[in-house]
């Protein structure tokens, strides 16, 4: 096999080190192909030209990078990368210790290969190795828990769109057993397979919806901000230490187990400004919904103002059309931000302007506006993978710590700002996904094509600026939710604050909390979903296949 030993001995090391997966029978093929002796110089020629390629698919095959097909979808966008952000990435691959040792194993193989016939051993070692490893049968060494093979689809579950009825409700009570809505602790009720029961989970959601007041309570006005931040979850607070920043402990309401249930920004975006109903498919989240889900559109039927605000222009990926289309009102512009100060580059060069400046630019024409309540969405992506802080040369990955506390202090003054200026707020603050900062076996630091809990358990909490006579702190131990939630008891929450006004008084703040609505832990994207399903986390790829998440890491 000549040089090609080399790329059988690279990838079984890198499956030793548990960097990638391996498929054995194609494997074991490719090479015995290689190893037949061709006469004719054109036929040798011939072989290496179409196994190039072929070795190239087939290391993609073993690797655990999302499906090629979805690859070529995100190419577009992946060719608006800076340079310097692709070498970062290639750097989480295959670091600069690696590169030494794949020179170490080139100049080794070049000594041995002069006294022995590697070949030999490496075709051995194809069917040893992996066996030791115990990394499965000779066609994949993922073990399959349960593949597809109930007659309903999830597409089927998502065609009503936001529909409920009373047929709807009983059907999905009977598919639940008891009629819950979940079981354990977040786990999907039971189905016949892990199919039926995501089908009946999904069914299930399309009967509930938040029912808001008809009107505000009685008392001060107050406002109510959203803001949402890009990649962040718990565990890279986890990472790099960063759960004793102050903002944290300033909460009234803290979520401490709730699932976001994507990993991407867009599809994010449109499940908290849909967040009145239950949770939807991805695939649903891009049909329109009923008219009881949309939360500005809501709020401003209770006579808030709605406002859009970012600190990026919202290009990428048709991220501000999106918004703008879930806020389902006619009219909606994003303020100006472009007066404020660059606080960093994207992933494409593009300016993100600090949170701080923003925001506070934002209340200052917010305080000339004569509206008694006001709702504003701001969405921020400083602490997206990628960014490159002006000035720095740190990677992205090293500079998180640092823009994360940015944020947080950022943010604490913005509540400072809206105390000192007398007026009364309900700030919700809810990160879009996390930053999977640590990455795992199955994708690499900053990959997010596979929604893992570690990326969609991210820290929520609710402050009420003004509340009490302390305006600038939080009261006391906050009210913590535990249970498994989602947007639906987030909305649920404010819904309740709406109803009787925090703000007339000091009344018990735990009254608000009770009775939230719990949601099973289902995370998706486009083409891959995982569920919590009889005590284990399950994954399902585009081949419609569930796996053991624990089997894979």
């Amino acid at each position: 096999m000549g040089i090609w030993n080399l790329y059988f001995i690279l990838k079984l090391l890198l499956l030793w080190a548990g960097i990638i997966g391996f498929h054995v029978l194609p494997n074991f093929v490719f090479a015995l192909l290689l190893a037949v002796r061709l006469r004719p110089r054109w036929a040798r020629i011939a072989r290496q030209v179409i196994a190039i390629p072929a070795g190239v698919a087939l290391l993609y095959y073993d690797s655990n990078l999302p499906p090629f097909a979805r690859f070529v979808e995100q190419l577009p966008a992946m060719l608006q990368f800076r340079f310097s952000y692709i070498i970062e990435l290639l750097g989480r691959f295959v670091s600069v210790r690696d590169w030494l040792l794949l020179a170490i194993l080139v100049l080794v193989y070049w000594i041995v290969n002069r006294w022995l016939r590697v070949t030999t051993f490496v075709l051995l070692a194809l069917l040893i190795v992996p066996g030791a490893l115990r990394v499965g049968t000779l066609v994949s060494v993922s073990p399959v828990i349960a593949a597809q093979g109930d007659g309903a689809t999830v597409a089927a579950a998502g065609a009503a769109g936001g529909a409920t009825g009373a047929g709807s409700a009983a059907a999905a009570g009977a598919a639940a057993g008891a009629g819950g809505f979940l079981t354990g602790n977040g786990d999907v009720p039971l189905g016949a397979s892990p199919n039926a029961a995501l089908n009946s989970f999904y069914a299930r959601e399309l009967t509930r919806a938040v029912s808001l007041p008809a009107q505000v309570g009685a008392g001060p006005d107050y406002d109510i901000i959203f803001l949402h931040v890009c990649s962040l979850a718990q565990d890279d607070l986890d990472v790099d230490n960063l759960n004793n920043q102050p903002l944290l402990s300033r909460f009234d309401f803290v979520f401490k187990n709730f699932n976001s249930a994507a990993s991407y920004s867009g599809p994010a975006a449109i499940r908290v400004l849909r967040a009145s109903c239950g949770q939807p498919t991805h695939k649903a989240l891009y049909d329109p919904a009923g008219p009881q889900c949309y939360v500005m559109s809501d709020l401003k039927n209770l006579g808030f103002t709605p406002t859009l605000a970012m600190n990026h222009d919202g290009h990428f990926d048709n991220f501000m059309q999106e918004v703008q289309q879930n806020f389902n009102i006619q009219g909606i512009t994003p303020f100006d931000n472009t007066h404020t100060r660059v606080a960093m580059k994207a992933f494409d060069e593009t300016p993100i302007r600090s949170d701080g400046d923003v925001l506070q630019s934002w209340w200052k024409q917010r305080m000339s506006m004569p509206d008694k309540r006001v709702a504003l969405y701001y969405n921020t992506i400083s602490l997206h993978d990628g960014n490159r802080l002006e000035g720095s040369k740190l990677t992205s990955v090293q500079s998180y710590p640092i823009r994360a506390k940015a944020v947080f202090d950022d943010f604490s003054q913005f509540i400072d700002t809206i105390a000192k200026s007398g007026r009364k707020a309900v700030v919700v603050f809810v990160p879009e996904h996390g930053a999977a900062l640590r990455g795992s076996k199955l994708q690499i630091s900053g990959m997010r094509e596979i929604p893992l809990p570690e990326i969609t358990h991210v820290p929520v909490g609710v402050k009420l600026v003004g509340f009490g006579n302390d305006a600038t702190a939080a009261h006391g131990t906050p009210v913590t939710i535990s249970t498994p939630t989602s947007y639906l008891a987030l909305m649920t929450l404010v819904s309740h604050l709406i109803a009787n006004n925090p703000f007339a008084g000091t009344p018990d703040l735990a009254q608000y909390a009770n009775d939230l609505p719990q949601t099973a832990f289902v995370s998706e994207n486009e083409q891959t979903t995982v569920m919590k399903y009889d005590s284990k986390m399950l994954i399902r790829g585009a081949d419609g296949v569930w796996l053991d998440l624990k089997s894979l890491e």
